[in-house]
């Protein structure tokens, strides 16, 4: 066989198993919000899926951790090469002007293409909320995600993945998603997922375009008819 054939095998095994991963999340996912975590168990999982039990283990140790998934399956991966690519031709050093439009459509693909309805997410968070077990395990979860996002938007930006610009972008956006989500999952919402996000953008672009930047030295930043009077007096 040759290198190419060789390097193609692996690639087509590399997304068999990544497909097969997603799918088991997905399904998990599904017979959460249906049943709760406890409702199912992980012989059901497997017949759904339509893979054997020893095949579950290879992928997961636990039901719980095919349920959170790990941050990878929820990435589709022409999405993040595509928000890769938006940083190419940018200045060596600066940030690129398009990255927090790039990182809305990133965030706004992401969510259109779930393989669950709003009601089904919303039922999900709920049962998950429940269990103690899967709360600390989404609290590692969210580190990795983090982690795992600091290293695109370093690709991105060619940066270090420690460097305090690609912290802040991810740490920033990352609550701004999650506030996004959490009224764009409510039953009642009835705006779309891109204006709900895009509103809260816009709000800290707001707040964060209005400041200069600061020293480190702390300063009294009080218009000067605020500022403390002298109460001392002349003798």
């Amino acid at each position: 066989m040759t290198n190419s054939a060789a390097g193609e095998d692996g690639g087509l095994r590399e997304r068999k198993r990544t497909a097969t991963r997603a799918a088991i999340t997905a399904h998990a996912r599904t017979l959460t919000a249906a049943h709760g975590v406890n409702g199912f168990t992980v012989e059901q999982l497997c017949e759904r899926v339509g893979v054997s039990r020893r095949t579950f283990f290879n992928y997961f140790p636990t039901k719980e951790d095919a349920i959170l998934g790990s941050p990878a399956d929820d990435l589709p991966e022409d999405l993040v090469q595509r928000f890769i690519d938006g940083g190419a031709g940018s200045p060596q050093g600066a940030i690129s002007p398009s990255l927090v439009a790039d990182f809305v459509d990133l965030a706004v693909g992401m969510t259109e293409r779930l393989a669950m309805s709003r009601s089904e997410m919303a039922l999900l968070k709920e049962a998950v909320s429940t269990e103690p077990r899967l709360i600390s395990k989404a609290m590692r979860g969210s580190r990795e995600t983090e982690e795992t996002f600091a290293r695109i938007v370093a690709a991105r930006e060619s940066l270090p993945a420690d460097d305090p610009c690609v912290r802040a972008t991810v740490a920033v956006f990352g609550a701004l998603v999650q506030r996004a989500g959490l009224r764009f999952f409510d039953p009642s919402n009835t705006d779309s997922y891109r204006s709900i996000l895009v509103t809260e953008v816009n709000a800290a672009i707001d707040v964060f375009s209005s400041a200069s930047p600061l020293s480190v030295e702390p300063t009294d930043h009080r218009p000067a008819s605020t500022a403390p009077a002298d109460t001392a007096k002349d003798t």
